[in-house]
C-alpha cells in the first residue's frame, strides 16, 4: 500500500476525531469532493445540527483524479484510522469505482433532513420579541471591530462554492470578473504569500492590486481588502460593489502605495 497514502489517512483522521464529539441530534459525514477545476479529491467533515449553522471543515486536498487511489485512502480509512463515518459525495456523476465497477452515488447538495418529530421547532407565538438596542461606533471602531471579525470568527459557509465545484458555478465566478480589465501577468505568487499579503493589506489598511488568471487572460483589479478567509477574499474597489473573490484565482498581488494609485 502506499506510504503515502496511510499518512494522508492519519492526516484527516487527526483532524476528525477531535471534532468528532458525538453529541446527540448531531449528524456528523466526511465529504469529498472532485475538484474538477483544479483536478483534485477535497476531503471536509461535515456537522449538522437543527437550528446551528452547517459547519464544514477542510480536511486534505488529494492532488490527482485517480480514482484507484481515493478508493484505497477512503479504504485505509475505515480499516487503519477506524473512522467508521459516512462519506458522502459531489461532482461525482456517472463515475465507477475502477475495481467494482459500481457507480459512485453522488448527490447535489441540499440542507439535511431532521425528523420533525424528533426535533419539533419552537412556536412563533412562544417566542418572547424584547426591542433590540444597537451599540453605535466610530468608523475607527467599526473597522476595528469587523477586522477581528474576520482574522479570528468568520467561517465561510459557501456551501454552493464548497460543493461539487461545478463548472456552471466556476463560469458564474469568472464571468462576474471578465469585465475588469486585461494586464499582462506578472510572476505567479504562491498561495501562502498572497494570504500573508491579504493579511498585511487589511492589518495596514493599505490598498491592494490584484491579478486573477483565469479563461487563459490576466484581470486585474484594485481595492480594498475588507477580510480574508482561506479560500475567498472580501476586496471593495472604488466606485464598485465589493467583490467576494476565491483566492485559488488570485495569481499575484501586491500593496499599493500613493504613487502607484493616482
Amino acid at each position: 500500500m502506499d506510504d503515502s497514502l496511510s499518512k494522508a489517512a492519519h492526516q484527516i483522521a487527526d483532524q476528525v476525531w477531535p471534532l468528532f464529539k458525538r453529541l446527540p441530534k448531531t449528524i456528523y459525514h466526511i465529504l469529498v469532493v472532485n475538484d474538477q477545476y483544479d483536478g483534485q479529491f477535497n476531503f471536509f467533515f461535515e456537522i449538522y445540527r437543527p437550528h446551528f449553522r452547517t459547519h464544514s471543515y477542510p480536511l486534505y486536498s488529494m492532488p490527482n483524479n485517480d480514482l484507484g487511489q481515493l478508493e484505497n485512502l477512503l479504504h485505509q480509512l475505515k480499516k487503519q484510522e477506524g473512522l467508521q463515518i459516512t462519506v458522502d459525495f459531489r461532482g461525482f456523476d456517472n463515475l465507477r469505482w475502477p475495481d467494482s465497477q459500481r457507480r459512485i452515488i453522488a448527490h447535489p447538495y441540499q440542507a439535511p433532513h431532521f425528523n420533525q418529530t424528533a426535533f419539533k421547532p419552537v412556536e412563533p407565538a412562544l417566542i418572547m420579541h424584547a426591542p433590540v438596542r444597537l451599540p453605535k461606533y466610530d468608523d475607527q471602531e467599526a473597522a476595528r471591530i469587523a477586522g477581528a471579525f474576520f482574522k479570528n470568527e468568520y467561517v465561510d459557509y459557501g456551501m454552493g462554492k464548497w460543493h461539487g465545484f461545478r463548472t456552471v458555478e466556476l463560469n458564474q465566478v469568472e464571468n462576474e470578473f471578465a469585465t475588469l480589465p486585461l494586464e499582462i501577468p506578472q510572476n505567479r505568487q504562491s498561495q501562502l504569500a498572497i494570504q500573508s499579503l491579504l493579511k498585511l493589506a487589511i492589518e495596514q489598511h493599505q490598498p491592494v492590486h490584484l491579478q486573477m488568471l483565469f479563461g487563459g487572460r490576466c484581470h486585474g483589479i484594485n481595492g480594498t481588502v475588507l477580510g480574508a478567509t482561506k479560500q475567498t477574499a472580501f476586496i471593495k474597489p472604488e466606485k464598485m460593489h465589493q467583490f467576494s473573490l476565491p483566492i485559488k484565482l488570485i495569481s499575484h498581488g501586491e500593496l499599493l502605495t500613493k504613487d502607484k494609485q493616482e
